[in-house]
């Protein structure tokens, strides 16, 4: 099993690789067009690549081209690579030694972000081999958009819980995922656990890209690759592992370790929830708001590269413009609320442009205006297939004690607010840096402060602003995390003359100028540096990184006693082995999506998981989620009723109605259809059609 696994993850980080060929071009166009992007992007290469791969699919998919299938995907993929590698060929042949001084340039630092996505990828495959199961929170949903994808050669994908209807969500994440288990040529029951090891693995080495680009660009020549590549470590720490205060607070509290419980970091304020990447990690949905954060990171390192090519040049950045807005296309497809949190980050840098200088009005007009256009183009096909499921914009009646916000952020805030006061000599210098830096930490203030404001509406009526408290706090802390890994690295790596906040006051001067005492001057500087600065910053850091993720992680993967292996779907054959067997029958034996019948759950159970696993459309899965999906409850209810009809009374004339209805291939007879259907009439089912495969009395029957 562990030989197996093992070479599971080679083979993935194989075709990784070769993901980062097709980004070779841009990667060597960069590094000659944007000197100071100090890695040339190296680090976004993969997600560039994924991204380009599924929205040539995608759209030639929804064109009604039956592309999205193995030998489609693949096909386009070689494609990309061959022309890939013609364009870094004409590099290598018209700049004579192009190869030898990028190297020479850049190896260092693209060795060492290779090592940290190995270094992440193995970490998250360790943990996740000791609890691999597809199973519990959302991962049913996940699971079978993807599967959804994988059964659908042209697009938009049948609904797995809503037969007869295209998926309603935000699902491009999910898509892509279906694109790399296509490149991998893997079953869904290991495609899952490898997609997170990929997600993780993304996410770290982008972190560490991002922020040794930020801190390299923040003092530029006055430090060298030691102090940018130390930003990057914090980053993925302070993201990637980090937790919010809530673990700090707690033991301060005085209570024992091993009482600490790690969900309660997401849920301390009452009714709401305020996760963060770490959280997200341990648990393992490969839900909207995970799926996004690898654009995420590349839609900021974008912002960063249009606010430098403005301060520069005063100009329209035309490919920054295209691309953030190509990106934000993505964004609306994969998390929609993540439009509004980076569109309006581009509004604040914008007003503190034009407050240092109207002449950026126009640059930022024509800017805008392609960023709007590229973001409607790419986000076509969605829009024209998806109706709205959030709410009105309602005020908030219930709201966060002070003193619960400042333990969940006050120790990030404290720190970043320290962070701009100790550049704010860089303002008057125009540097794009601290105006991101700045532009983050107001938007990250505004992204804490709304959900105390405002909520959006949606069907969670006892947990009002739950959903939307959580989409925004969840890439509040993520910033939050980028900016601290840039004053760490600063108050550690930045020349001390700088930022010494502890020489000049309370110190007699007199001291300073006495030779005789300058030893005494130092010591106390160096003593209050410590006391203030450096001691508090470890003890933080101790609690976020270190104690949070070694709770959780020992918690939720029963302290690592039990490997598993990468099988996700172990658990569904241990528990439902008749089931197991139809479905697996199901999936291998349709190319496509075919509509079933099995019966209707509630959501966060174990029901649904035929349609969720085999990706064929049942007329009811989940009904809760669709009830917010489809904006009310009456479609689920008339199709609750309907499903309990056709196992009760299978030779009524209403059964015979609803199963032409929904163009019904098989009706499915298992485990939960016998315990949610006491009544259910197997016999009358069975005279429908045909048993193309049971086990005991579970049938998979095909209807005539």
């Amino acid at each position: 099993m562990l030989v197996h696994d093992l070479l599971l993850l080679l083979w993935t980080y194989f075709v990784l690789f070769l993901l980062q060929i097709i980004a070779l071009p841009l990667i060597f166009h960069l590094s000659n067009k944007f000197v100071y992007l100090r890695d040339s992007a190296w680090g976004f290469g993969r997600i560039f690549s994924i991204l380009l791969l599924s929205l040539l699919v995608w759209n030639l998919a929804f064109f009604k081209i039956p592309i999205n299938t193995d030998i489609g995907v693949n096909s386009l993929f070689f494609i990309l690579i061959a022309t890939s590698s013609y364009f870094s060929w004409r590099f290598f042949w018209f700049k004579k030694n192009f190869l030898k001084d990028f190297i020479t340039k850049f190896g260092k630092i693209i060795l060492i972000e290779e090592i940290v996505l190995l270094a992440a990828m193995v970490f998250l495959f360790i943990t996740r081999s000791f609890q691999p199961e597809t199973l519990g929170l959302e991962k049913f949903m996940d699971a079978g958009f993807i599967q959804a994808y994988l059964k659908s050669p042209t697009l938009p994908a049948g609904d797995i819980w809503f037969a007869n209807q295209s998926i309603n969500y935000y699902s491009f994440g999910q898509f892509y995922n279906a694109i790399l288990i296509h490149l991998w040529q893997v079953d869904l029951t290991y495609g899952y656990n490898l997609l997170l090891i990929t997600i993780f693995g993304l996410f770290c080495l982008e972190l560490f890209s991002l922020a040794f680009n930020l801190r390299a660009n923040l003092s530029e020549d006055k430090v060298g690759l030691k102090a940018a590549v130390a930003a990057g470590f914090f980053a993925v720490f302070l993201v990637a592992l980090g937790a919010n205060g809530h673990t700090l607070w707690y033991f301060l509290s005085g209570n024992s370790f091993d009482t600490y419980w790690y969900p309660d970091a997401t849920r301390f304020i009452e009714r709401t929830i305020h996760e963060f990447p770490a959280y997200s990690f341990v648990v393992c949905d490969l839900h909207a708001h995970v799926l996004s954060l690898p654009i995420s990171l590349l839609m900021l390192l974008t912002i960063f590269v249009w606010l430098k090519e403005l301060l520069l040049k005063k100009v329209l950045p035309k490919l920054p413009s295209i691309l953030i807005g190509i990106l934000f296309g993505v964004l609306v497809m994969t998390n929609t609320w993540d439009i509004m949190i980076y569109g309006l980050l581009l509004v604040i840098i914008s007003f503190i442009l034009l407050i240092k200088d109207k002449s950026f009005f126009l640059p930022l007009f024509l800017s805008a205006s392609i960023i709007f256009t590229a973001t409607a183009v790419i986000s076509t096909f969605w829009f024209l297939n998806f109706t709205a499921i959030a709410g009105n914009l309602l005020i908030a009646r219930e709201h966060t004690a002070f003193w619960q916000l400042l333990v969940l952020y006050g120790p990030h805030l404290f720190w970043a607010l320290l962070f701009l006061i100790m550049i704010r000599s860089f303002f008057l210098d125009k540097k794009p840096i601290p105006i991101l830096i700045l532009a983050l930490f107001i938007l990250v203030l505004f992204l804490i402060i709304f959900p105390e404001l405002f909520y959006f509406e949606d069907i969670y009526h006892t947990y009002p602003r739950a959903n939307t408290m959580f989409k925004l706090v969840f890439q509040g802390f993520m910033l939050l995390g980028v900016i601290l890994s840039l004053f760490f690295s600063y108050i550690f790596f930045e020349p001390k003359k700088d930022h010494d906040f502890f020489a000049w006051r309370s110190i007699d001067l007199r001291q300073f100028f006495s030779h005789k005492k300058k030893k005494l001057f130092l010591f106390k500087v160096r003593l209050r540096r410590f006391f203030f600065l450096y001691l508090p910053i470890v003890v933080f850091l101790f609690f976020s990184t270190l104690v949070y993720p070694y709770s959780a992680y020992r918690s939720y993967y029963g302290g690592l006693r039990n490997y598993q292996g990468l099988n996700g779907l172990a658990w569904f054959e241990r528990k439902y082995p008749e089931d197991f067997i139809l479905m697996n029958y199901l999936k291998e034996n349709e190319e496509k999506q075919v509509n079933i019948v099995e019966a209707v759950g509630e959501s966060y159970s174990e029901f649904a998981r035929i349609s969720a696993f085999s990706g064929m459309p049942t007329i009811l899965g989940w009904r809760v989620h669709e009830w917010l999906w489809r904006a009310g409850w009456d479609k689920p209810a008339v199709r609750t009723t309907e499903v309990e009809e056709i196992y009760n009374h299978p030779s009524s004339e209403k059964t015979k109605s609803y199963l032409e209805k929904y163009q019904i291939k098989y009706v499915f007879v298992g485990t939960k259809e016998l315990e949610a259907y006491p009544k259910i009439k197997i016999q009358e089912l069975l005279s429908l059609g045909e048993i193309v495969i049971s086990r005991g009395n579970h049938y998979l029957i095909k209807l005539f």
